[in-house]
């Protein structure tokens, strides 16, 4: 086992250098096209669009896979907690984003056999940078946000968002006929895409700046979301399960795709109303009337955005945040998301995400070293759990009726990784068995 995890650093170290050699990329566009040709090119048969950003491209997948597939055509859709093929929803076991592109490949083909017409990909930043999309000519690009992630990979921000701007290459530089693009106007990425690139037909939605789609009310609740926005001049009421004002954004680049495709606003809107959510985002479970969330928030903007949903709905009542942070990541992310939960929660419990190959203990202390001063002299209570069971187990004892929790960075995820490999872990998992005690 030493051994093993001897060659992974070592690996993990020459990986920046292997990245940015021009073999690698060759092999890596070579290896899509060949898995397209083998499959027999199956997108050409798609009306394919893509979405990327840091947070929100999960969700932003299912609910659009819920309007189109509702009121278009039949619709294949992959995303980070499942993959869609029409009614029918499984697992992504391999725990990526974006596929392999031999995997991905596969699928569209099981679609197209299906008789699915439209498909809908989440694209990652590596995903895009790896090439594994190659071979697939996109119709309609799709931006949600640009904020701080995966600086071990790309090493600067810059790099990250040249990698998201492949995506929308994608569409101007192929074959297909007509071109889309969908923009974020309240981020500064967003606004500068929307301005620079030449698409046939584009878009711009947002919560705050001036845009075609805008949000201008929002109504946030423990169950539901209530929103208004403005669209050509005519304003337009929707209702939501999708909790939190930032939810709004998925929505609205949910909303403006199927505009730019040609759907009903009110068709969509009743798509939009009846969307269950996303397993593992803001997933609600009740145990002795203590109210507890299960979300996805790995990021420093996605977790600061969930904390203060939460904060402003707990009332007089609690939040206790149950977090950590991966190992073998960036780690920049770790003291920036700590100091984030310390200042929303007031009970803050840190435990393991995914420690890999690292030293657990390290990683929590590096998570909560800046925290333990500031936690005694506000007199609030900061506890290091390294197994992740007991963190939440803890979280329970702890709270109150009416208190909030929120178990924050696994989401949907079943498995964790560890110095031995994966173990089965999942938070929806050890919820349901307590509920069921």
């Amino acid at each position: 086992m030493k051994a093993l995890i001897k060659k992974l650093i070592a690996y993990d170290k020459l990986y920046p250098a292997i990245q940015s050699s021009a073999f690698y990329h060759i092999f890596k566009k070579a290896q899509a096209q060949f898995a397209a040709y083998l499959h027999g090119n199956p997108a050409k048969n798609f009306f394919i669009i893509g979405i990327t950003g840091t947070n929100g491209k999960t969700t932003t997948v299912n609910l659009l896979h819920k309007i189109l597939n509702d009121n278009l055509a039949p619709t294949v859709a992959v995303s980070t907690a499942c993959l869609r093929i029409g009614n029918q929803k499984f697992a992504n076991l391999k725990k990526m984003t974006s596929l392999a592109a031999s995997d991905l490949q596969e699928l569209l083909s099981t679609a197209k056999q299906s008789g699915c017409k439209v498909a809908i990909l989440e694209a990652s930043s590596q995903g895009l940078d790896q090439h594994r999309f190659e071979g697939i000519d996109f119709d309609a690009a799709v931006l949600i946000n640009i904020t701080h992630d995966h600086l071990d990979y790309h090493g600067t921000m810059e790099n990250y968002a040249a990698s998201k701007k492949l995506l929308f290459k994608n569409v101007l530089n192929n074959r297909k006929q007509v071109k889309f693009g969908i923009f974020p106007a309240d981020d500064a990425y967003g606004r500068k895409r929307f301005e620079e690139m030449p698409f046939d037909k584009k878009i711009n939605f947002s919560i705050q700046a001036s845009s075609i789609l805008k949000a201008t009310q929002i109504i946030e609740h423990l169950d539901h979301t209530e929103f208004t926005f403005s669209y050509l001049g005519k304003l337009y009421r929707g209702k939501t399960h999708l909790l939190g004002a930032y939810n709004i954004n998925n929505i609205l680049a949910a909303i403006s795709v199927a505009i730019e495709i040609g759907i009903e606003m009110e068709k969509i809107l009743a798509s939009v109303e009846s969307f269950p959510g996303v397993e593992g985002r803001l997933e609600e479970f009740t145990i002795n009337n203590k109210k507890v969330f299960v979300d996805f928030a790995h990021t420093p903007d996605g977790l600061e955005k969930t904390l203060s949903y939460l904060k402003g709905q707990k009332g007089n009542g609690k939040l206790i945040t149950v977090f950590g942070a991966p190992g073998n990541r960036d780690k920049e992310k770790s003291p920036i998301m700590g100091e984030i939960a310390g200042k929303y929660s007031d009970i803050l419990i840190a435990t393991d995400d995914d420690p890999s190959t690292e030293n657990r203990l390290a990683i929590l202390n590096q998570l909560t070293a800046s925290l333990q001063e500031a936690f005694y002299k506000e007199g609030k209570e900061l506890f290091i759990i390294p197994e992740r069971a007991y963190a939440i187990q803890l979280a329970l004892e702890l709270a109150n009726p009416g208190d909030i929790i929120l178990i924050a960075g696994k989401g949907h995820e079943k498995v964790q990784l560890t110095n031995f490999g994966k173990r089965p872990r999942s938070d929806q998992g050890y919820l349901k068995s307590l509920m069921q005690n």
